[in-house]
């Protein structure tokens, strides 16, 4: 069985010998001295100075117990000489300081201090008396994910046991280590905001005049220019430019959507509403699942699996929540088609992938992604049309095409998760009912 071994450490030479060195700084020692200066205050935990060259580090905490009339036990393991050189410091803090310039840990006790040694075993240098054990649900956070960020807070003897299914964690450790813990803990996982994500995806139809798609920077400015004067980005293209761009939406905006849909240029592909929590990503799809076979041979053993081709349009978005109250996200937007071609599956899209920041409530417009599509259109009598050579005479072909452009609108809102305005009030003034009637039946049990 293996014992743990503490040194006490006692001796006072040197303590006096600072004090001496202090009082008479002129004096030379008669063999070379390892404390070239030093500053004692006598009043009890005040800010003190030291100076130290090559001394023994358990002399070192030997004058601080003596002055400071504190417990300090030395663990098995803790010798060697330290440098320091502390200058106003508290003893508490003077002995964290030589410990750590030894390579040594401090554990705090009831009744003083214990200087460890890393490298020995934690059961020589912890008493496993001195050690608690709790267990901590983690509500909102990922247990196995807590845990690893616990396991590095604990102290010397600690550990930190996750359980996943239970969504919990069983911690080890010291009575001052568990409330570090604790309060990490409530720090880790704390509630996350609710967020309602609004999109529209819309697809509008070009005209002849429109090849680099809807000139946004007249619509945003209102008055035909190029001048944007709201808040937000102009894009990620010169005004006028073709390419991507992306804006805060204002009422111009509205207006002239709701003038291309009288015009009928403007066809809806879906509205989704995901409500999601902050840091989680939400997804919607409306359209199909292609699915394939996938063969794998390996070791002479053929397996034969299906996968799926997602396809249609899908909506991928990642909020967060700053501490301004400001809505950053992740957005991926996707309007795709799948065909096969001799069972290899093909996908043709139009998506985006793009971080942006809104306020609460704020609608934001991604637009530029323009699509064309090319055919040929063919009229002609029937029979006469397709004889050979001389169908020409009696068929026409013409070149038919059309471009669209693709745009999201997404506007985030934060769901508070406390009742607000109007329901708060209802809140509250049930709950200081239930108070005053709680108290009322506490004084009648008490008269009786």
């Amino acid at each position: 069985m293996k014992h743990t071994v503490y040194h006490i450490v006692s001796a006072g030479v040197l303590f006096a010998a600072v004090l001496q060195a202090a009082a008479e700084p002129q004096a030379a020692p008669a063999q070379p001295a390892t404390a070239v200066s030093s500053t004692i205050t006598p009043a009890k935990n005040a800010p003190t100075s030291f100076v130290f060259r090559d001394t023994p580090i358990a002399e070192l905490f030997e004058m601080i117990a003596r002055h400071e009339r504190v417990n300090i036990m030395l663990g098995k393991g803790v010798t060697g000489n330290v440098a320091v050189s502390l200058y106003d410091m508290t003893p508490r803090q003077a002995i964290y300081a030589i410990a750590e310039a030894g390579g040594y840990q401090v554990l705090t006790r009831d009744n003083g201090y214990v200087i460890v040694n890393p490298a020995q075993p934690a059961a020589e240098v912890v008493p496993g008396g001195q050690m608690e054990v709790r267990a901590m649900k983690v509500l909102y956070s990922e247990p196995q994910l807590v845990a690893d960020i616990l396991a590095k807070h604990v102290g010397r003897g600690g550990k930190v046991t996750v359980l996943p299914t239970r969504r919990m964690v069983v911690v080890e450790d010291t009575p001052e280590g568990m409330k570090r813990i604790a309060a990490l803990l409530r720090e880790i996982d704390t509630q996350p905001q609710q967020i309602m994500i609004e999109a529209k995806i819309l697809e509008i139809t070009l005209d002849d005049n429109e090849n680099f798609g809807i000139e946004w920077n007249k619509v945003f400015s209102g008055n035909g220019g190029t001048d944007i004067s709201n808040i937000g980005t102009r894009g990620l293209v010169p005004p006028g430019g073709a390419g991507l761009v992306f804006n805060l939406v204002n009422k111009n905006v509205d207006v002239y959507l709701n003038a291309l849909s009288n015009k009928g240029r403007v066809r809806t592909l879906a509205t989704p509403k995901l409500l999601t929590l902050e840091n989680q990503e939400a997804t919607t799809n409306v359209g199909d699942k292609l699915g394939y076979r996938v063969t794998t041979t390996l070791n002479n053993i053929t397996t034969e699996t299906i996968e799926f081709l997602e396809t249609g349009v899908i909506l991928r978005v990642t909020p967060s929540v700053d501490n301004d109250g400001r809505i950053a996200m992740r957005v991926r937007p996707e309007v795709s088609s799948g065909t096969f071609l001799g069972g290899i599956p093909s996908k043709k899209t139009t998506e985006v992938n793009t971080q942006l920041v809104a306020e609460n409530g704020q609608s934001i417009l991604i637009g530029g992604l323009i699509k064309a599509n090319a055919g040929l259109r063919r009229t002609g009598v029937p029979l006469l049309g397709d004889v050979p050579g001389l169908g020409k005479l009696f068929s026409n072909s013409e070149q038919t095409g059309s471009s669209t452009e693709l745009i999201v609108v997404i506007t985030p809102r934060i769901v508070p998760t406390h009742a607000v305005g109007a329901d708060a009030q209802v809140v509250e003034r049930v709950q200081r009912n239930e108070r005053e009637l709680n108290n009322t039946f506490k004084g009648t049990a008490t008269l009786q």
